[in-house]
């Protein structure tokens, strides 16, 4: 049986991020990560591009990898939210240097992969990080005074703190879990690609419809072309998804001609919050905390912001574990949760319907709301 003081069960950027963070206040830290190693092997899993804000920007900047990313990324000039039925403009954000004056670091378009492949880069680099990648998990076992990890071939480990980074499935929340369940209905994400319109790498334009059925977001990516992802119910049928999509604007017709009819890969609903983050020698990070409804593109800078908020934990507690798990759910459990319920709310507007939808319309039109804040958060 292997012994380690800290123990990360990843999965993509949460897990990397966390144990980069952790080893900048001078932890080491194992982590089993369940996809390949992305320096020689890209994860099918992490296919697509994320939106990471300038809260997230500042947190890469702080672990030294934002001026290495930035080369492949594209920053957001603004965003168009329209009708997908009528093609009509609800409401447009001017971004990019409105952003960048305003918060200090930009709004930015990165590949997922590459974002993986930059931390994973950076864990090889840190003698404090051990990364052992296509670890496939078989029980987590918490036992009070430390959490035990088993992987398959028998091979078991022991921990002193144990964080789950392993995503909306993960195991470790199962173990905190006092009951949370959905709080809203349960959503299905179909990604692909489309062609790069004209001018888009010069001046990438966040697009996004949506009716009371579905949204489409429409982002430029920085590897070419553009990610196009379609959130519909997953209850749904097929052919009144086809003939919704059937009466949409033209140009939204278009854009998800080749999306609505593949499989769902990603299985979504908004769920009731822990009651607690930490138990024991368990603590959670990322969508293992609190998963989130895919309508804002949260789901990055949130995992890097829990990320930051267990290392800075962890530097306060000097050295002590328990304090320092107990600190991180001070400072990121309702904070994370809070989020998460705006992007619940986000996406009730977004499928919004009669009366609803014309107050939203109005809502959206003042000049009272803050549109930047909404879009992109605070710091």
């Amino acid at each position: 049986m292997e012994q380690v003081p800290l123990l990360v069960l990843g999965t993509g950027v949460d897990g990397l991020a966390t144990a980069m963070c952790l080893a900048h206040q001078g932890f080491p830290v194992q982590v089993l990560d369940r996809g390949p190693d992305p320096r020689t092997e890209p994860d099918a899993g992490m296919s697509g591009s994320t939106l990471l804000r300038p809260a997230a920007a500042r947190v890469l900047h702080g672990l030294g990898l934002l001026d290495g990313l930035l080369p492949r990324t594209l920053e957001v000039a603004r965003l168009t939210h329209c009708d997908a039925a009528t093609g009509q403009p609800l409401r447009k954000i001017e971004l990019g240097e409105v952003v960048r004056a305003r918060y200090g670091y930009p709004f930015l378009i990165a590949d997922r992969r590459e974002l993986r492949r930059v931390l994973g880069e950076a864990c090889a680099r840190d003698e404090m990080i051990d990364v052992r990648y296509d670890s496939r998990l078989t029980g987590v076992e918490d036992i009070g005074d430390a959490a035990l990890v088993s992987l398959e071939g028998g091979l078991e480990w022991r921990a002193e703190a144990l964080v789950g980074a392993d995503g909306s499935s993960s195991r470790v929340r199962a173990l905190l879990d006092g009951g949370a369940g959905a709080l809203s209905p349960t959503f299905v994400v179909r990604r692909g690609t489309v062609a790069a319109s004209a001018g888009e790498s010069a001046h990438p334009d966040l697009r996004v419809w949506s009716t009371p059925a579905l949204q489409v977001a429409r982002i430029p990516s920085p590897s070419g072309g553009a990610e196009v992802v379609l959130v519909t119910r997953a209850d749904l049928p097929p052919a009144e998804r086809e003939w919704i999509v059937s009466r949409l604007d033209p140009e939204v017709r278009r854009t998800v001609a080749g999306v609505a009819s593949q499989e769902p890969e990603q299985v979504v609903a908004h769920q009731r919050p822990l009651p607690r983050w930490t138990r024991h020698r368990l603590t959670v990070v990322g969508a293992a905390a609190q998963p989130l409804l895919p309508h804002a593109g949260e789901e990055e800078n949130q995992a890097l912001l829990d990320a930051h908020a267990l290392g800075a934990a962890f530097d306060r507690s000097d050295g002590r574990i328990l304090p320092g798990l107990e600190g991180y759910e001070t400072l990121r459990a309702a904070a994370r949760a809070a989020c998460a319920a705006r992007v619940a709310e986000f996406a009730a507007l977004s499928h919004a319907e009669g009366l609803t939808r014309r107050l939203r319309d109005r809502l959206w039109a003042r000049e009272a709301v803050d549109e930047i804040v909404e879009v992109v958060g605070d710091l």
